[in-house]
């Protein structure tokens, strides 16, 4: 998978409707937390390819999806005529 490239591009959770009404898309980037549980990390995705990492607009913090569920809700919420959404999520760790 991919990393996503974020220097200097950020989009702000209030701006994102209007961002998805301009031509752009969502794409969810997954990540372990500390105790090894996946969340992902949401990012718009601009016609051109290039992607903004999303941020919560009250406390700046990024915008972090904690289960497979809410990204469906959320996305789901965003686009309501879609057919469905991909989540991608990290290979398990081999423990030897």
């Amino acid at each position: 998978m991919r990393k996503p490239d974020t220097e200097g591009k950020v989009l702000l959770g209030n701006v994102v409707r209007p961002f998805l009404d301009a031509g752009g898309t969502l794409r969810y980037h997954p990540i372990r937390d500390e105790s090894g549980k996946t969340h992902w990390l949401v990012f718009g995705v601009r016609s051109d390819g290039t992607e903004s990492q999303v941020f919560i607009s009250r406390n700046g913090e990024p915008k972090r999806i904690r289960s497979a569920n809410a990204v469906l809700s959320y996305h789901q919420s965003m686009f309501p005529n879609e057919d469905g959404v991909f989540i991608p999520w990290l290979p398990t760790e081999k423990i030897d």
